[in-house]
């Protein structure tokens, strides 16, 4: 199976998430933090995923006799090559970018479900877009800035005065509209 559906799957998708926003996790820990993934789809999942070197066991506990074990995502695995990205098909962007959608729809559901209006600005919460102008070269400098603040960002470890949030970006070409000329 390659990457990309692999990682571009909504309830993998969810759990990777799930990981990455704080410490290594149980299954069980798991199930209550998803809530509406059944304990059997989660085991299948975390199965493929720890197949595929997505996820990773990090510590076993001794509880009662039976084997716990504590997840955590790999993170040096998650990211999808240029090659693979660039070789999906118009089909396949369509798939991915509707599972990617959906569950920013499903995080935002939850979200706005549980906290009160007058809490999303304290919290960050928006959502916005902007039309951007820029050549090949200036776009190119753009993504490298972003890049490096995430990287950045992305290194600070969960901490009682950190709140998880979630950040989510993509870039669609806009079609070219002929100027006229002088401009």
């Amino acid at each position: 199976m390659k990457k990309t559906d692999l990682l571009l799957h909504p309830v993998r998708m969810r759990i990777i998430q799930q990981l990455l926003t704080g410490e290594p996790q149980t299954i069980m820990q798991l199930v209550e933090a998803l809530g509406d993934v059944p304990q059997a789809t989660l085991y299948r999942h975390m199965k493929l995923m720890l197949e595929s070197n997505l996820i990773e066991v990090v510590q076993v506990n001794k509880i009662h006799g039976q084997e716990e074990r504590v997840y955590a995502a790999v993170q040096e695995n998650l990211s999808i090559s240029e090659s693979e990205a660039y070789s999906a098909s118009q089909e396949d962007h369509l798939r991915y970018f509707s599972v990617f959608h959906a569950n920013l729809l499903q995080q935002a559901t939850a979200y706005l479900s549980k906290t009160p209006v007058e809490q999303y600005a304290a919290d960050g919460f928006g959502y916005w877009n902007a039309p951007l102008h820029m050549t090949d070269e200036e776009f190119a400098s753009f993504v490298a800035s972003i890049n490096e603040l995430l990287d950045k960002v992305a290194a600070y470890k969960p901490s009682p005065e950190r709140k998880a949030r979630l950040f989510a970006s993509m870039m669609i070409p806009q079609p070219q509209k002929p100027t006229s000329k002088g401009e």
